[in-house]
């Protein structure tokens, strides 16, 4: 048997999936589950690998290693999947499950590629009051208030809707212009309201939003689009709070 060749075929793998398998340690520290899962599926490959391995050792028909060109291919394959999921993570947020800020600029730069004239409704949804909450009740407490509205956002949103937590308890929404936000809001509204009845939690989760028509075309940049929309939100939470729906 080709002693050299054959190890040349299995050291390569063995090695990506070695590399891999420390990373996955490392990046999915903070996410027991999917480094419980990933860590487990390069264990039982790197395992076959070398039951592979030591079955051809045992081997004298050295023709047996061309059929192993196998493994080249799976340590591929998996290099590819794990470059993968750390995309997909970059874009996530960590905290509530929702796209990133870094997503939500991806989104956009995408929609506004093509000069189409085409247009979205963008909403920035605060949580209010939400110093309160942290301040007495504590940040982990903050953080589950961040992750239940999430969690409605999620559950009210359409396939067509985008929805990203922009940073501390900003959310932005982006809805095809045809379809409109108004409804979705009202939804999430309702279910907050439900989420509040039901929850037993010492204090309530309220939001408060400002929208506005993005063109595809539009000459303002996307930040100072947002800005826009954050001037509305304050204005509106102002009449809001003038007309008594909201105690600030």
């Amino acid at each position: 048997m080709n002693l050299p060749y054959t190890l040349n075929t299995f050291t390569g793998p063995a090695l990506i999936i070695i590399i891999i398998f420390a990373e996955c340690m490392v990046k999915f520290s903070s996410n027991n589950k999917s480094r419980k899962i990933f860590c487990a599926i390069l264990t039982a490959v790197f395992i076959l690998l070398i039951a592979d391995y030591t079955y051809l050792l045992n081997k004298s028909d050295g023709n047996l290693i061309k059929y192993r060109i196998i493994w080249p291919v799976i340590a591929a394959s998996l290099l590819f999947i794990y470059l993968f999921v750390i995309l997909k993570e970059n874009k996530t947020d960590y905290l509530t499950g929702l796209d990133n800020r870094y997503s939500f600029f991806e989104f956009v730069h995408k929609f506004t590629r093509n000069k189409n004239g085409k247009s979205l409704i963008i909403a920035m949804i605060d949580i209010l009051n939400f110093r309160s909450i942290n301040e007495t009740y504590g940040n982990l407490e903050g953080d589950n208030a961040l992750r239940n509205l999430a969690q409605i956002i999620k559950s009210c949103g359409r396939k067509s809707d985008f929805a990203a937590r922009y940073g501390g308890d900003e959310f932005v929404l982006a809805v095809r212009t045809e379809t409109g936000i108004d409804d979705l809001l009202d939804k999430i509204n309702e279910n907050l309201n439900l989420y509040n009845k039901k929850n037993g939690k010492p204090y309530e989760i309220k939001i408060i939003y400002g929208f506005d028509a993005y063109f595809s075309d539009d000459t303002r940049r996307i930040d100072d689009f947002l800005n826009h929309i954050n001037n509305l939100m304050h204005v509106n939470t102002e009449e809001k709070r003038r007309a008594g729906d909201y105690v600030i």
